[in-house]
């Protein structure tokens, strides 16, 4: 009999035993499953409050050239992104939330934008937003450099004024090289020297093809001084200047010395000009030349002894400014 009691007792003791560890684990899974599913609601909160949208693209000219550099801004009213393209022309970025935001572009210099603007973009939660911009450059006047347009009275009659009879002979006043104030007589090869009717006859444009880092700068001037030699330089501005603006020589150039088209030894940056004063040429860069600053001149220079020197100064006594062309 004891023996039977004590082994009823001890099957008792391992049932009651067996119940309250199936009730832990029981109640450790009830516990498991709430903490779970309070989660996923915060998860799903967190989701819904920190949702960014995200948008993606580029700009590129109808030939597929990309354009670096460039600014895209895109605005809800609140909420603004700024993003510059890449040497492919890509660019991306983050919004703080999603929603419908406006999308617009600064072209390059002296570039129109095919596509319509601003343009209208539904950012959605999980998905990147595309915009492809489509420029497209545009040719650009060459200014002479007289009158107005003269950045510096550099061109001058044998009296060291601004000349205004078409028959007078032209001369070239030192403004940067001792003695300041020098006058050379601006001579063609043939030796005869330029008036100021043969000066006024030069015109024409610039078209700038950017790809990537790199550049074409096509040029097309006619009037020119006949086998004259000429040079193209890059007077990059860190402001915009119309044309016949002053320009602070001093705080206005983004370099003491303006760089050549082309390579830094100036190999790249010279023509000359045909019999009848015609001159089209195709010079390269290597970069966008038209995203590098803010602004930029291209000054055409004569050289008035067909002397070049290199990517470096050009001696005043060798050189005049003929034309310039504003890349605003």
């Amino acid at each position: 009999m004891k023996t039977t009691r004590a082994h009823g007792n001890f099957e008792l003791i391992r049932m009651v035993k067996l119940i309250g560890t199936v009730w832990v684990l029981h109640m450790i899974l009830v516990a498991f499953l709430i903490i779970t599913a309070f989660s996923c609601i915060k998860s799903d909160a967190d989701a819904t409050m920190y949702l960014t949208g995200k948008i993606s693209g580029s700009i590129k000219d109808n030939l597929g050239n990309p354009y670096p550099n460039t600014l895209v801004t895109i605005t809800n009213g609140v909420d603004k992104v700024e993003m510059r393209s890449n040497v492919e022309g890509e660019f991306s970025g983050e919004t703080k939330v999603i929603g419908t935001y406006s999308a617009s572009l600064m072209p390059p210099l002296s570039t129109e934008t095919v596509t319509p603007m601003p343009i209208s973009v539904d950012l959605k939660p999980h998905q990147v937003a595309t915009l492809h911009f489509v420029v497209e450059p545009k040719p650009v006047v060459a200014h002479l450099n007289f009158g107005s347009v003269q950045l510096l009275e550099e061109i001058v009659d044998r009296d060291g004024n601004t000349p205004v009879d078409a028959n007078e002979h032209l001369f070239a006043a030192n403004i940067f090289d001792d003695p300041i104030g020098l006058l050379t007589p601006i001579k063609a090869p043939d030796e005869h020297q330029i008036t100021l009717s043969e000066f006024q006859t030069a015109q024409g444009n610039m078209i700038v093809h950017c790809n990537g880092n790199s550049s074409k700068v096509e040029v097309a001037l006619e009037g020119m001084i006949p086998n004259g030699t000429y040079s193209f330089w890059l007077a990059y501005l860190n402001t915009t200047r119309k044309v016949g603006e002053q320009i602070d020589f001093m705080n206005d150039f983004v370099n003491f010395n303006n760089p050549p088209i082309g390579p830094v030894t100036g190999e790249g940056n010279i023509a000359i000009a045909d019999e009848n004063g015609v001159l089209n040429v195709m010079l390269e860069h290597g970069s966008c030349v038209l995203t590098d600053e803010v602004a930029l001149v291209i000054p055409v220079l004569y050289h008035i002894n067909g002397k070049t020197f290199g990517g470096g100064h050009v001696p005043d006594p060798e050189e005049m400014v003929h034309m310039l062309v504003y890349f605003q």
